[in-house]
């Protein structure tokens, strides 16, 4: 199979400019005929896949989808914890609005074009022009699914535009998803079963998208859109298709997730492989075991990304990995390196979240139950600080000595002050940092050479603990989009692909539809399906008790409602740009305020729901649009 090769190319306001492909070979500047031909419908296409980098792999898809949510909280670095904490900064003139804002529009025009103008385009054969038409489509779909959960009411072009105007308007929330819905309707039966190349629209991708598209609406109207109506609907109550209710949207949702679990995609037999790489060996016993994640058995769709030189522009590399890294490469033993990543510190999991998992069998933390929680995050660090070569940063002799008086600090680490003159050096692969994710004890503490980091186990957890507890330097390190094909330690272009459509997921939208639709054991089904491979732990002896356990009176409620549902999609989807998405199609806002003590206003928070269940409007929209704020009003509340 063929990897996709994207061009982007800039369908946007004014001139149609080329830049580059995800082989990043500049083919020079163009002009409009040259979409009227094969070879130009064939770039415009691949330039709407290349599009997409301008949003996801970027910052602003992690701030706007996973900061500021009850799952995660601020680190201690950054210039953007007021993402989180819900302050003055989150306003119409932060870049994180304005950056998907004009992504998913840019993106749009070029699917308008390419509607527009396939149609006409000779020597390309019928099937497979059809199927670029589809993907337009689908394409289409996406950003406008994205834009209207993100900010409302949106603008709702559907012909290209090549020339600069002033002039928009905000069209109703019920207009945007009844054409939305149309779009991937339309492209399914024109999309292929399998890609021709990695990264192309199937017709499974377009049924999940489908899927969550009508899981979505089914929530709608909600109670905001209801009590003013004139400015979220095109009418006094919410408009589908002929026929279609919300229980219609549920039942809907639940065939169309159904229809992409029952093939060609499998869930993979262990969580780990999902997104495991040849990264090398991360958390406890092996972390991979598979060659490679992103086009395996449970991927649907993702975007694409490179790390080939040569194939990449510098600053357009999946940049996600560097969000949730805890601070490690100030310890004895270690240094940054690729492997571990350069950690910003922007973002660490809330306490609620790191309670989520059902981790182990019983007290004894012997036996591993859900095995997600290792598959989502680092807990062992090895001493790496003798190392050389451009993927690790030079440090003196002194990093890799053991813990003496002159290295322990005010924090008496390892063993907290008792034990700090053993001065047992670092050999490379040795034990450096372990999380063990529950209370050891200081007998254990002294006996170890290495740093040991306990969880804080009520809120607040510290500044920055003297005493080994998380806090907001050290903590559970989100392993998912680590990326060790950087060229050195400290560069930001990853090349791991986004996996933004996986079976996972489906599970759980199907679960949620059959929930909506009234049948919560069939909700309860298809959670015991992602459970038990949950449980799965690679053959071992306690595989098919631990398959039982954990869904068993124990383990799971004995009634499934959409609280758990939401905890089954921390557990399964954590990190993958889906949470604050979860929250506004739910309205279970509550959970920001309960369960995330720097954003709740019970502890110096800001965020209100009243505002918050929809983003900014980028102020450059308004301000640059006719009538101003008349024309196109901002949402309530900013």
């Amino acid at each position: 199979m063929k990897t996709l090769q994207f061009s982007l190319w800039g369908l946007a306001l004014a001139g149609l400019t080329a830049c580059v492909d995800l082989n990043e070979q500049l083919v020079g500047t163009v002009t409009t005929t040259y979409f009227t031909t094969a070879a130009g419908l064939e770039a415009a296409v691949n330039g709407d896949y290349a599009q997409l980098r301008d949003f996801f792999g970027r910052e602003e898809s992690f701030a706007v989808t996973e900061f500021g949510t009850d799952l995660t909280t601020h680190g201690d670095q950054g210039g953007y914890q007021f993402e989180n904490t819900y302050a003055a900064g989150l306003n119409p003139s932060a870049p994180h609005y304005q950056f998907p804002w004009t992504s998913f529009y840019r993106g749009i025009n070029t699917s308008n074009a390419v509607v527009e103008r396939a149609p006409a385009v000779t020597g390309v054969d019928p099937l497979v022009k059809a199927s670029r038409i589809a993907e337009a489509k689908f394409l289409r779909a996406l950003s406008y699914f994205w834009l209207v959960q993100m900010y409302g009411p949106v603008p709702l072009p559907l012909t290209e535009s090549q020339g600069a105007s002033n002039v928009a308007h905000r069209s109703p929330v019920d207009s945007v998803y009844l054409q939305i819905v149309q779009d991937v309707r339309e492209a399914i039966p024109d999309l292929p079963t399998t890609a021709s190349q990695v990264g192309r629209a199937t017709k499974g991708a377009a049924q999940h998208l489908l899927a969550k598209v009508l899981l979505t609406r089914a929530y709608h109207p909600f109670a905001y859109e209801t009590a003013n109506t004139d400015f979220y609907l095109s009418g006094p109550t919410f408009l589908r298709e002929a026929g279609a209710t919300s229980a219609t949207d549920f039942a809907a949702a639940r065939a169309e997730a159904d229809s992409v679990t029952a093939g060609p995609y499998a869930l993979m037999p262990s969580y780990a492989d999902i997104f495991c790489a040849p990264m090398g060996a991360r958390g406890p016993g092996s972390y991979c075991n598979v060659p490679t994640n992103e086009t395996n058995s449970e991927v649907i769709w993702s975007v694409q990304f490179t790390t080939t030189p040569g194939s990449f522009t510098t600053d357009r590399g999946n940049a996600l990995f560097v969000q949730m890294l805890s601070f490690y490469d100030d310890r004895q033993g270690m240094t940054r390196d690729c492997n571990n990543g350069r950690g910003f510190r922007r973002a660490r999991p809330t306490l609620v979240a790191r309670q989520l998992w059902q981790r182990w069998t019983d007290s004894t933390f012997s036996t591993v139950l859900d095995t997600r929680y290792d598959g989502t995050f680092q807990s062992v660090w090895h001493a790496n600080s003798s190392n050389t070569g451009a993927c690790f940063q030079s440090q003196g002799a002194s990093r890799a000595a053991g813990y003496t008086i002159g290295t322990c600090g005010s924090g008496g680490l390892p063993t907290f002050g008792t034990n700090c003159t053993n001065g047992q050096a670092f050999l490379p692969g040795d034990t450096a940092i372990f999380q063990p994710g529950h209370l050891v004890g200081q007998v254990l503490r002294q006996a170890a050479k290495y740093a040991i980091y306990e969880p804080c186990d009520t809120e607040p957890c510290p500044n920055q603990t003297t005493v080994g507890q998380y806090d907001i330097f050290r903590y559970p390190t989100m392993k998912k989009w680590q990326d060790e094909a950087r060229p050195d330690f400290n560069n930001l272009d990853g090349g791991r692909d986004v996996l933004l459509m996986r079976l996972g997921e489906t599970y759980l939208i199907a679960a949620e539809a059959a929930l909506g639709a009234g049948d919560e054991p069939g909700a309860r089904a298809y959670l015991v399906t992602l459970r038990q491979r949950a449980a799965n732990c690679g053959g071992c002896p306690a595989e098919a008790a631990n398959r039982a356990m954990i869904v068993d009176a124990t383990h799971m409620p004995a009634t499934i409602d959409l609280e758990y549902i939401l905890d089954e999609r921390g557990r399964e989807l954590y990190g993958e740009l889906t949470r604050w998405l979860d929250l506004a199609r739910t309205s279970l806002w509550h959970r920001i305020v309960d369960d995330n003590w720097q954003a709740s206003p019970l502890h110096g928070g800001f965020f209100n729901e009243a505002k918050h269940h929809l983003r900014p409007i980028p102020q450059n929209q308004i301000d640059l649009t006719a009538g101003g704020t008349r024309a196109f009003p901002q949402n309530p509340g900013y």
